[in-house]
């Protein structure tokens, strides 16, 4: 008599679908508080020109992500861009930023914007690029900046910013583009910046920052653009200056540094060095 035939087994393609809806279960939620979230942001803007009009409902997945200004993943729904740079919005930033936690992009440049950056801004744990220029934002740089270690791009320039550059910015290991320009910066630059192995561009111009600079600005192997124009810099210019090699364009005008110019700035070569700008400053000839 021959043996019974044994049955298939389906445990495992029913055990794939099962995790497959799973996950879609997973991520419309996580999308639905995305939604939530923009709705929240939404309500700090004025908006004047309803440039976000279609901003509305409920903020149920994966609607939302065809909203002006917003990009989502294309798996998980969750917001990856956030982009309403030139919108006229007016009004704040609101705390609700914090929850965008997959956001990778935030472009908020030139919309009008005024008060402070929320501290909140610090939990967008994915961020890489923050740009916030050319608005009427006011009081400090968050400390809590530097909690966003994939930060590559911080973008703060033409504000109302006071107070000091917060020395843990330092720590932030993948920050190629910090630009501050154009603020009411002051205290003196942090010397822990100098150190940095990723850091292409410096853009400190038009502060009001004082101190010295620093014999450790060479130690920015990476950097190509170092602006400190139009500052209340003093001392004189380091005698390291001729090993900043990478340096492509340097600005150290408008300051009141004083003392010789170094011999050794000539070893920039101009193969390397797109423009020198030293004058006027205090320098004896």
């Amino acid at each position: 008599m021959p043996p019974p035939a044994r049955r298939r087994s389906h445990s495992v393609p029913v055990t794939a679908a099962l995790l497959a809806a799973a996950l879609l279960v997973f991520a419309a939620g996580a999308g639905a508080d995305d939604g939530r979230t923009l709705l929240e942001i939404k309500k700090s803007f004025h908006d004047a020109d309803n440039a976000l009009d279609d901003w509305s409902g409920d903020g149920a997945s994966p609607g939302y992500c065809s909203w002006r200004g917003v990009l989502c993943d294309n798996v998980t729904f969750q917001v990856a861009a956030l982009n309403l740079s030139g919108f006229n919005l007016g009004g704040e930033i609101s705390p609700a930023i914090g929850d965008l936690k997959s956001v990778v992009s935030i472009d908020f440049q030139s919309s009008g914007l005024s008060g402070q950056i929320p501290d909140e801004i610090g939990d967008c744990s994915s961020l890489k690029m923050l740009n916030l220029s050319s608005n009427n934002l006011e009081g400090d740089i968050p400390f809590s900046i530097s909690k966003l270690k994939h930060l590559e791009n911080l973008i703060l320039k033409n504000n109302q910013l006071v107070g000091v550059i917060p020395s843990t910015l330092s720590q932030l290991p993948n920050l190629k583009i910090l630009d501050l320009a154009q603020n009411k910066l002051s205290g003196e630059i942090p010397r822990l910046i100098y150190w940095s192995e990723v850091l292409q561009y410096l853009g400190l111009r038009s502060n009001k920052l004082e101190g010295s600079l620093s014999p450790d600005m060479c130690q920015l192997t990476g950097l190509w653009y170092f602006d400190m124009k139009n500052n209340s810099l003093m001392g004189t210019i380091p005698d390291t200056i001729g090993n900043c090699t990478s340096f492509q364009v340097l600005d150290l005008s408008y300051n009141h540094l004083t003392g010789e110019i170094p011999f050794n700035i000539g070893f920039l070569q101009v193969a390397t060095l797109y423009v020198v700008v030293i004058s006027p400053i205090e320098l004896d000839a």
